[in-house]
């Protein structure tokens, strides 16, 4: 169910502990310097941005986490509003995979401490950097109304962590004008080789699509949220569905905090139906 009102997320003190931070991204922070962390897509951030000009654009940005991105297209001259949930311990609330062979409630208790520090880090980073970017508090299937239009929309690496990516991909879709850019994992098939160079000119010629493939993730072994993996075709496919009729899927990597590639696509989609002649009042039951 929708919200009925925005709630913008403030941090928690003027003076946040570095102790008390836990950074996602590594990224160069004014004051601190290069910071940990567990990813590292200081090199591959244009292509995560679907190389497009972001200067003089509204941006809404979808689970920013520690901030890189956010701080990433701001310099890059974007008007930047993120969406992110909660870190209160009292109001916490997450797509968690309920997995009864598990703690899954001390695990997601866990996950929620580190979430708080996450967020710690965001506002740290939010301050050092000047930023004048702001921050959505709310489950994006919930996004209210009255969330104004962006011209481009970033969603990197978060499908997978939603329990309903198509309901996330329409409450997206349904404030962005422009371009939406969505990145996740995969493209292990796409380094160049005759088994893929073959079947990526008949796609061309021939127009001829891989079938569009949801992969239920949760196992005994998986943390708790993970939901999902799917193929480009099935990122292209709700796209074409919700008005963005135009794409084009970007191959590329970037490293872990142990230089390690880790590979990825990124759908760049365009809308060709105008928002005003698409019908989004939707929530489903």
């Amino acid at each position: 169910m929708r919200e009925k009102k925005i709630t913008w997320g403030y941090p928690p003190s003027d003076n946040i502990p570095l102790d008390d931070c836990m950074w996602y991204h590594i990224m160069e922070v004014p004051g601190l310097g290069l910071t940990e962390g567990s990813f590292d897509c200081r090199s591959d951030i244009d292509n995560i941005f679907g190389n497009l000009d972001f200067k003089n654009k509204k941006i809404l940005n979808l689970g920013p986490s520690t901030g890189y991105l956010n701080f990433a297209a701001e310099e890059r001259g974007g008007d930047v509003t993120s969406i992110d949930l909660s870190v209160d311990p009292n109001n916490f609330q997450r797509d968690w995979v309920y997995n009864v062979k598990k703690p899954w409630k001390k695990d997601l208790a866990k996950f929620a401490e580190d979430e708080r520090r996450r967020r710690n880090a965001f506002w740290y980073a939010h301050k050092a950097f000047k930023s004048k970017s702001k921050l959505i508090i709310c489950h994006i299937n919930n996004l209210p109304d009255e969330v104004e239009l962006h011209d481009i929309g970033i969603i990197f690496s978060v499908l997978v962590h939603i329990r309903d990516p198509f309901s996330a991909l329409l409450r997206m879709c349904s404030h962005v004008k422009e371009k939406i850019v969505i990145t996740e994992l995969g493209g292990y098939s796409k380094r160049n080789s005759l088994l893929t160079v073959i079947p990526k000119f008949f796609r061309k010629i021939f127009q001829k699509k891989k079938p569009a493939i949801f992969q239920f993730l949760p196992q005994q072994w998986k943390i708790g949220s993970a939901w999902w993996k799917f193929n480009e075709e099935a990122v292209i496919k709700m796209l074409e569905l919700l008005g963005f009729e135009k794409t084009n899927v970007i191959y590329h990597y970037y490293l872990d905090k142990e230089g390690k590639k880790v590979f990825q696509w990124t759908v760049v989609g365009e809308r060709t139906i105008p928002i005003d002649q698409c019908d989004y009042d939707y929530d489903p039951l």
